[in-house]
């Protein structure tokens, strides 16, 4: 659908044209700067229009994804997909819809998955609010699982390859395949190249790098070939083994490989074209303040908390 829209400001009719399609509503509180136009109340939102909020505000678009968008937010808006440069969304989608940042993207893991992004400082802040979020890196690799109530936030650490890894976690055994388990964001990868028996049952350093071309087993979905490998711990991985349904034995390994395996997650230590560091507990009283400025105003319909 093409057409035109009109937004209505105090007494003033703007019209504005668009040569682009029709892909959704939007709605304002306090107000918003739409493709450079201040505009209140209502208005049509178009394929790559950009948006300024200043207060709370909320678009509806024609997949059915629903995005709220805090003071301060600013955003350019696509049927597929909105790149958020400042502030905070929330965003619930049953369409594959992603948030971008010229960090990370974020996709709810279904219809009624509600994630919530907020950059700051230069650190994206993700919370799932009810059921886990999907974290890629630009080239759409998964780097991570940000499940509900473990909010985690990403930040760029350095120039280094884009498929770099750099992680401290429990090396464990998962049907004779050997995998790293960084215990901060829950996240597997299997490693190769080095002698995981030696490894087994400890916390570990890993440095190395992804091998796109690996089959991950093991309860990981990528495979890391190892430069190094530090014991920095011995012992306390029994929880996690059990967690993982692993074991802290190296008896089956095949030394310097893994084997295959079960599905699960990746490691968050590369492939997002510079190493990423995750930190827990820090995002959830930082991303809170959304869902309040929803219950507060008009649309008191938001799900948040």
């Amino acid at each position: 659908m093409w057409g035109f829209s009109i937004a209505i400001t105090g007494s003033a009719a703007v019209l504005l044209m668009a040569s682009a399609p029709i892909i959704g509503m939007t709605s304002f509180q306090n107000g918003v700067t739409l493709d450079n136009s201040k505009v209140s109340g209502t208005a049509t939102l178009f394929e790559g229009s950009t948006i300024q909020s200043d207060g709370y505000s909320r678009i509806h678009l024609n997949n059915g994804t629903r995005l709220d968008f805090g003071a301060g937010a600013k955003a350019q808006v696509f049927a597929t997909h909105a790149a958020l440069s400042a502030g905070m969304t929330e965003m619930q989608s049953p369409a594959g819809f992603e948030v971008d940042t010229t960090l990370i993207r974020i996709r709810p893991v279904g219809a009624d998955s509600i994630a919530r992004v907020k950059i700051d400082s230069g650190k994206v802040y993700v919370t799932a609010l009810n059921a886990p979020v999907s974290v890629m890196n630009s080239q759409g690799l998964l780097v991570a699982k940000v499940a509900p109530g473990v909010p985690m936030v990403f930040m760029a650490q350095g120039a280094t390859a884009a498929n770099s890894f750099d992680v401290t976690g429990c090396v464990l055994n998962k049907g004779g395949v050997a995998i790293v388990d960084d215990e901060k964001g829950k996240v597997v990868s299997q490693i190769t190249g080095t002698d995981a028996k030696k490894l087994v049952g400890n916390q570990v350093h890993i440095v190395g790098s992804v091998d796109a071309t690996g089959t991950p087993g093991g309860g990981a979905t990528q495979v890391v070939k190892v430069t190094s490998a530090t014991v920095t711990k011995k012992g306390g991985c029994s929880a996690e083994a059990a967690a993982l349904g692993a074991s802290t034995a190296a008896a089956g390994l095949t030394a310097g490989a893994g084997g295959g395996g079960a599905a699960g997650a990746v490691g968050i230590g590369g492939g997002l074209g510079t190493p990423v560091l995750v930190v827990i507990g820090v995002a959830a009283a930082t991303a809170a303040s959304l869902g309040g400025a929803a219950a507060a105003g008009a649309f008191s319909s938001s799900p948040s908390p």
